[in-house]
């Protein structure tokens, strides 16, 4: 066994917490095993085959992985990545460790996930463990405030299905010393870098997978590689850099600009929002250590400035998170039972055409076509096509919902489904029913000049505003679609549609 001093050790199960910094659940691993700690990262089939699955998210979470194990390395850890069930992989494991007289891991530990599937896989791994008498520690991480933290105080046990009252609590809960011990605890990450490439770090791990992987009869082959090969057969779009410094440097350009948040935040021809929703999803970065990064401790919810949009945004976040883990049906199904059973037109034709970006709806279709050809879309403009595909084209919210994460690098289920179940108002606290918006009023006002619209549909380059913004322009002479459907026409359906549920 590659370690330098004998002992316990410990096992470090990754799921969507990849980096060491802040990694509440592996420091307490590292500590009680004197950093005799080996990193673990077990591929679900289950996952893999979900209907959402997404060849180019999984490739930039191939990548943030691959900066996890580099990172790992150059402290002197390692990461070993299999192609097994967790379920099935503890066993073998540990019937492998017995046999060559290493022993059981003294610990086990890992981060907490919310999701229904996570949570269910969790729960039966946790009662392995206690099968195996290999003890277990969960720590919160992706999370400031868990879905349990923040409740009705006048009614224990009740969770909060409207969004301002659960950010006042928020802000409540947020203000005690022991939360604010808990970001407080999340400094320090641009130190931490630079002891990283500095060398000081080389040390805090006592032990790797390296002679294991040698062993004749080792159970498992690493299998990273081979899954980076094969998915990288199917993936259609550029594919960022990850890890925790690229996450470190996105977060210090953020702060550079975050003044101006609450102003550009709505505009998708220029760099206003932040841009870290790709790394909160794979945990190579946590709110947590944004707050602490960009000193938002101190904020209770009443300022008007942009640093509390910020944090708000931070808060819908976990808003959704709550909803999810309280009320696992929205997964699949409305979150007001009156508007599951909508009768939806479903026209599939009209479907394509917003999926494709040929809906003849420059907003619309700019948005779609960004999605699609980097894996990303403006907040502002994702507002806008969600409520076109459920309140124009009158299809069912799910549609959107499943391509959306088919095609987003940082799709993520609980504020994905709030989002959409927002749009399609059949979610909690979600826009009104009568609210509509008009995408051709939306994309004068947010895209004014035209350049986002230009950048993405570049037929349409040359284009006067007048035309561009307006519904009954003619656009024949550039080569532009008709619009799918008349605004005014659909919006009626729209109301009419809600009103008769």
């Amino acid at each position: 066994m590659s370690t330098k001093s004998g002992g316990s050790f410990g096992i470090h199960w990754f799921r969507r917490d990849l980096r060491v910094f802040g990694n509440a659940a592996l420091q307490e691993n590292l500590r009680r095993n004197q950093g005799r700690v080996l990193g673990l990262f077990c591929f679900d089939q289950a996952f893999l085959s979900r209907p959402d699955f997404s060849h180019n998210r999984f490739a930039f979470f191939l990548k943030t992985l691959e900066a996890l194990r580099d990172e790992l390395r150059a402290q002197g850890g390692d990461l070993l990545v299999i192609n097994e069930l967790p379920l099935d992989a503890f066993p073998k494991l540990f019937h492998w460790f017995e046999k060559r007289e290493f022993g059981k891991p003294e610990l086990v530990s890992f981060s907490r996930d919310y999701e229904p599937f996570a949570r269910g896989r969790d729960e039966k791994v946790a009662a392995l463990l206690e099968r195996q008498g290999v003890e277990f520690t969960i720590h919160r991480d992706h999370l400031i405030l868990e879905p349990m933290e923040v409740m009705k105080s006048e009614k224990p046990g009740e969770y909060y299905r409207i969004f301002t009252p659960y950010s006042r609590k928020w802000f409540f809960e947020f203000s005690k010393p022991a939360i604010q011990a808990r970001v407080a605890e999340q400094r320090g990450a641009q130190a931490y870098l630079r002891k990283l490439e500095g060398g000081s770090l080389k040390d805090s791990f006592q032990l790797t997978w390296k002679d294991f992987l040698k062993t004749r009869d080792f159970p498992y082959q690493d299998a990273f590689a081979a899954f980076q090969k094969e998915n990288g057969k199917q993936v259609t779009v550029p594919i960022p850099e990850a890890g925790f410094k690229v996450a470190v440097q996105a977060l210090s350009r953020f702060k550079s600009s975050i003044e101006r948040y609450g102003k550009d935040r709505d505009f998708p021809s220029i760099r206003g929002t932040s841009g870290l929703s790709i790394y909160f999803k794979n945990g190579s970065l946590t709110p947590s250590q944004a707050i602490a990064f960009l000193g938002l401790e101190e904020m209770t919810g009443k300022e008007k400035n942009s640093r509390t949009q910020f944090l708000k945004e931070i808060i819908w976040r976990e808003f959704y998170y709550s909803i999810l883990f309280h009320h696992p049906s929205v997964e699949k199904k409305s979150f007001l039972p009156k508007y599951e059973k909508l009768k939806w037109e479903n026209n599939k034709a009209w479907l394509e055409r917003w999926k494709n970006g040929t809906t003849g709806v420059p907003i619309v279709d700019a948005g779609m076509r960004q999605l699609k050809t980097t894996g990303w879309m403006h907040n502002r403009v994702r507002m806008i096509v969600a409520s076109f595909l459920t309140k124009d084209l009158l299809i069912d919210w799910r549609s959107g919902e499943r391509h959306f994460m088919k095609y987003l690098l940082d799709g993520d289920l609980a504020p994905n489904n709030g989002g959409w179940q927002w749009a399609a108002s059949t979610g909690c606290d979600p826009q009104p029913w009568f609210r509509v918006f008009n995408p051709w009023l939306q994309g004068k006002k947010f895209d004014p000049d035209g350049t986002y619209i230009r950048k993405y549909v570049p037929e349409l380059e040359g284009m006067p505003l007048s035309h561009l913004h307006s519904e009954t322009a003619d656009r024949t002479s550039w080569s532009y679609p008709k619009p799918v459907v008349d605004h005014a026409t659909q919006r009626k359906k729209s109301i009419s549609l809600y009103r008769h549920a």
